[in-house]
């Protein structure tokens, strides 16, 4: 029930999921044909790419739709919001403030902004720096869906932030595990207004979208009597979503058409020189390029997130260098590997992942048929004996994203490692294997990758005796090694309650089928202790599906999810009124005599099986912070 929220809160991401991949299309005509096919069946209204091989634009086009009614055609002029792709220029502002003298990474953020509020528990050894906003490394959890639903179009930076200030709490030691935080490159923006005197966005359009030549890029909602910008739509391809004004301009509220994307990454693999002019530093790029505080780049994974920019192995044997972003009804993904000199940049009005996940394919494999990869791939070492007898186990992510879904995505986040001869293989509680290699005792790639993407870590400081990173293909995740119990045991009890749930409303269908009987062949009713202990279970049930059912459709809309109105205080009343219910009804049920017959006595002994189940699942979801979550805060 909490995809939807799920898939509306996070940004873009690549799929390391191995799939049959078809032939790369070998011309810009199969290429187009390709796209074309994948917008149709997705229903995506529109798309803008821009191609790029080494110093040159070499295709920029819009396919497809910018409106859908009346109809509009996407041109390579057409704007397309690029979300967090955004996030970058906080990063190439902060380099040039460094090369500047104006900054530095290392610098905690206490001490660039006095009095801005944030807790750490590790702050007198391990403060947040400037670093770990800009790596994702803070531990502070992601923005609020209050922030995500805010929608005000002259809301300052200051003000944005002042709207989460809730969730800038280091969960753990910064500087440790990576979380995806919008909150950070925000933060670093409002420093850089600090150090510059004039708005960020006024910051960027001098130093980096003018010399750059973006030239329509921007951050504000395009004029579109002056220039065309694509109408967003939702799932059905239909259905225009209203503008979004993220409140936090700078994670993510860039538009740009291909044009403006094309400059960008030939930018970026020109190594930070646009015609012969230097604007930022080629070391100071590659820095953005690789991860440095975090646990995976101190096990000695190169794949990453760096400063805004993150380098990602595939399974065809390239390194790409990237960022996707996302916003309601938008996503857009911007790559390139300046070793081979290719490059692109692609936007489409259409929330659709897949659709996304297939066009980055789409374009890859154009760009790169025929080519050789430019690193070689790791020799395989033998497996060391250490590492097989250590690390074997269940694991757990122990890095959410979002703290008050932790407590439903912790029950489904279990694997299990199992060493071979040649390698391992982990083994998620939902979904299919996947197999490892070791290149040396800790670190180890998957089959086709060309560099090291997961590495075994000894994190005692941290909490973590035996761990894991894991670098590969999207953003990255930190487990912890977990007693098969603990990896389990709530699956366990997670699946017992939902056959729990089934076995209520069939109890409730049966019983209702009954009385409906008895009163059409006008029989008497017959008092049954089990029935009264179903009935109580029955209505717990319905309490969670009614639940569950309004949370799943409040959670395709930010703008329902993240404000106070009847849905979301009904869906905040029903929680405490399972947890409330749950414990009155074990209190009932311990009361009541199980009955004289023997399948009375099993009947009622499973009803209050069912009912102690919801109480331990309600207390489960109290604990995690799930039930009476006030998603409008």
């Amino acid at each position: 029930m909490l995809l939807p929220l799920l898939a509306a809160i996070a940004l873009a991401t690549t799929d390391s999921t191995p799939r049959p991949a078809p032939k790369p299309p070998a011309t810009i005509a199969e290429l187009e044909a390709r796209i074309q096919r994948i917008l149709d069946s997705a229903k995506v209204p529109g798309v803008g790419l821009a191609i790029v091989r080494h110093d040159s634009i070499v295709y920029t086009r819009g396919m497809g739709k910018a409106r859908v009614e009346p109809p509009v055609p996407a041109t390579d002029r057409t704007l397309f919001r690029i979300g967090s792709t955004s996030k970058a220029f906080v990063a190439l502002t902060v380099m040039a403030l460094v090369k500047e003298g104006k900054l530095s990474l290392d610098d905690p953020l206490a001490k660039r902004l006095p009095g801005f509020w944030f807790k750490n528990a590790w702050e007198a050894t391990d403060p947040v720096r400037i670093v770990h906003l800009l790596e994702h490394t803070s531990g502070f959890d992601d923005n609020s869906l209050k922030g995500y639903a805010t929608n005000k179009p002259d809301l300052s930076l200051k003000d944005g932030l002042a709207l989460d200030s809730a969730t800038r709490v280091s969960r753990w030691r910064p500087g440790t595990r990576f979380s995806y935080c919008n909150t950070g490159p925000a933060i670093v923006a409002l420093i850089i207004e600090q150090i510059e005197g004039k708005p960020f966005e006024q910051v960027v359009q001098e130093r980096w979208f003018t010399p750059i030549g973006m030239a329509t890029a921007t951050y504000m909602p395009p004029d579109t009597t002056k220039v065309p910008a694509a109408t967003l739509y939702k799932a059905d391809g239909k259905t225009a979503e209203p503008y979004w004004y993220v409140f936090i301009r700078p994670a993510g509220s860039i538009n740009a058409n291909a044009h403006d994307m094309g400059a960008y990454v030939r930018f970026l693999l020109g190594r930070g020189t646009v015609d012969g002019k230097e604007l930022i530093a080629r070391a100071s790029l590659e820095r953005m390029e690789h991860a440095m505080s975090g646990s995976a780049a101190r096990a000695g994974l190169t794949p990453g997130y760096g400063l805004h920019l993150w380098r990602t192995a595939d399974s065809t044997g390239f390194t790409w260098t990237m960022h996707g972003g996302g916003v309601n009804g938008g996503l857009s993904d911007m790559s390139y590997m300046p070793e081979l000199g290719i490059g692109y940049a692609f936007q489409i009005n259409n929330g659709n992942a897949a659709a996304y996940r297939l066009i980055t394919q789409a374009v890859r494999g154009y760009l790169t048929l025929g080519l050789t990869p430019p690193a070689p791939e790791l020799p395989v070492a033998p497996l060391a004996p250490a590492t097989r007898a250590e690390f074997g186990g269940w694991y757990r992510d122990i890095s959410p994203r979002v703290e008050h879904l932790y407590g439903i995505q912790r029950i489904f986040s279990v694997g299990h490692v199992t060493f071979t001869d040649s390698g391992f293989t982990l083994k998620p509680l939902l979904g299919g294997a996947k197999r490892y290699l070791p290149v040396d005792s800790l670190r180890f790639r998957r089959p086709g990758e060309r560099e090291a993407t997961l590495a075994f870590v000894r994190d005692e400081v941290n909490g973590r005796a035996h761990g894991i990173e894991d670098e590969g293909g999207g953003l990255g995740t930190s487990y912890a090694q977990v007693s098969v119990v603990d990896g389990l045991g709530t699956a366990l009890v997670a699946l017992l309650f939902a056959i729990g749930l089934g076995l209520s409303v069939l109890a409730m269908l049966v019983g209702a089928g009954r009385w409906a009987w008895r009163r059409i062949r006008k029989q008497p009713a017959v008092p049954a202790l089990a029935a009264r202990a179903w009935r109580t279970a029955a209505a717990l049930a319905l309490v969670a599906i009614v639940f569950g059912g309004l949370l799943a459709t409040a959670s395709d809309s930010l703008n329902v999810i993240g404000t106070f109105n009847a849905t979301t205080c009904t869906i905040w009343l029903l929680g405490w009124l399972f947890a409330l219910g749950s414990l009155v009804a074990v209190v009932l049920v311990r009361a009541t005599p199980p009955g004289a017959t023997t399948w009375s006595r099993v009947s009622f002994v499973t009803a209050r099986t069912v009912v102690w189940l919801d109480l331990v699942a309600a207390a489960y979801l109290v604990y995690w912070g799930f039930i009476g979550w006030a998603t409008w805060t």
